[in-house]
C-alpha cells in the first residue's frame, strides 16, 4: 500500500513539473526548444510554439489541419484549397513563386517551405530572422516523417503520434493482406502516367513508387533514371503493363487513353484496366496518401480490397 501511494504522489509530482495551469486546467508544456534538421540539410531551432504559421506547400497545409493547428495557420499557397476551410486563408501567391511582400506582411513566426520553393524565397526569410524548414518527403516513410516533425514544430506532438498510428495501422493492413495471398512475382505490372505529351511518370524515389508497391503492384518505371523521368513510348510497349493509371494533371480520361491509336497493343488497354486517379489525392505529401493507398489497392487488386 505504501509503495501505491508513493507512486501515486510521484505522478503527480510529475504532472505538475511538466504542465502549468491555465484558468484552473492542466494545459501539457510543449517541448520547446525544438532543434531540426529539416530536408535542405539545414539546422533550425524554434525557441516557442509558433502563434503564425505560412504554409507554402498545400500538403502541408493538409498536415496543419489534420493535426489539429489551423487556428495557427495566417497565409497559404494558391492550391492550398484542402481542406474547405483553408480556401479562407490569406492566399500569398503560387507554390513557386509566393509574394515576399505578402509573407512578411503577415509577420510569421514559422514559415513551412517544400522543395518548390524558390531558394532566393528561403533565404530572404532567413536574413530577416523568420524561422524556414523545408519539408520535402520522398517516400511513404518520409511522409510520416513529416507529419512527425511538423507536430513537434507547431506544438502538436499528440496530434501527431495519433495520425501516424492510424496511417500506419492501414499502411500495415494493406501489406499484410497483399504479401498472405500473392508472390512477389504475382504482382501485376502498372505503369503510373503524370503527363501524357510528352509521356512522364515517376520512378524510385517517390512515394507514388512507394505506394504502388504497398498496393501489391510492381511499377515498371522503378528503375527509371530520375524521379519523375519522361518515359520512353517504346519500352511502354514492350514492358507491357497489366494496369495503366492516369493522373488527372494529365487532362486523360480513361476513354480518351483506351482511344489512343499507339496504345492498342498494350494489355492494360486492351483489357479495360485503365483507371485516371484524383492527382490531389496521389500527388500530395500528406495525410490523404493512406486514402491514395487504399484507392490503389482496390484497383490494383479488386479480388482483394473491394
Amino acid at each position: 500500500m505504501k509503495n501505491i501511494r508513493r507512486l501515486i504522489v510521484l505522478t503527480f509530482l510529475f504532472v505538475l513539473i511538466t504542465s502549468y495551469f491555465v484558468g484552473g486546467n492542466i494545459v501539457v508544456a510543449r517541448n520547446y526548444p525544438v532543434n531540426i534538421i529539416d530536408d535542405l540539410g539545414k539546422e533550425v531551432v524554434v525557441e516557442e510554439e509558433p502563434a503564425r504559421i505560412i504554409s507554402l506547400a498545400p500538403s502541408h497545409t493538409e498536415i496543419v489541419f489534420a493535426l489539429g493547428g489551423e487556428e495557427k495557420l495566417v497565409g497559404v499557397t494558391e492550391y492550398g484549397d484542402y481542406p474547405k476551410a483553408a480556401q479562407e486563408i490569406t492566399n500569398i501567391g503560387t507554390i513557386t513563386e509566393p509574394s515576399m511582400e505578402r509573407i512578411i506582411g503577415l509577420q510569421p513566426d514559422l514559415v513551412l517551405a517544400s522543395e518548390l520553393t524558390p531558394k532566393e524565397t528561403i533565404q530572404r526569410l532567413e536574413q530577416l530572422e523568420i524561422n524556414v524548414v523545408a519539408l520535402a518527403p520522398e517516400s511513404v516513410d518520409g511522409v510520416i516523417e513529416t507529419i512527425s516533425s511538423v507536430g513537434e514544430l507547431i506544438g502538436q506532438q499528440e496530434e501527431a503520434v495519433s495520425l501516424i498510428a492510424e496511417m500506419n495501422d492501414k499502411i500495415t493492413e494493406v501489406r499484410e493482406i497483399v504479401e498472405k495471398n500473392m508472390a512477389d512475382d504475382e504482382r501485376p505490372k502498372v505503369f503510373y502516367e503524370v503527363w501524357k505529351e510528352p509521356l512522364y511518370t515517376a520512378s524510385a524515389g517517390t512515394f507514388i513508387d512507394d505506394l504502388i508497391h504497398l498496393a501489391g503492384g510492381v511499377n515498371i518505371a522503378h528503375d527509371t533514371q530520375g524521379k519523375w523521368p519522361q518515359y520512353n513510348f517504346e519500352v511502354l510497349l514492350a514492358q507491357n503493363p497489366d494496369i495503366y493509371l492516369v493522373s488527372h494533371e494529365s487532362e486523360a480520361s480513361k476513354e480518351s487513353v483506351q482511344a489512343r491509336e499507339k496504345f492498342q497493343s498494350i494489355k492494360a488497354i486492351k483489357e479495360g484496366r485503365v483507371y485516371p486517379l484524383d492527382a490531389d489525392l496521389l500527388n500530395r505529401a500528406g495525410p490523404k496518401l493512406i486514402l491514395a493507398l487504399e484507392e490503389l489497392a482496390e484497383v490494383i487488386h479488386p479480388e482483394l480490397f473491394n
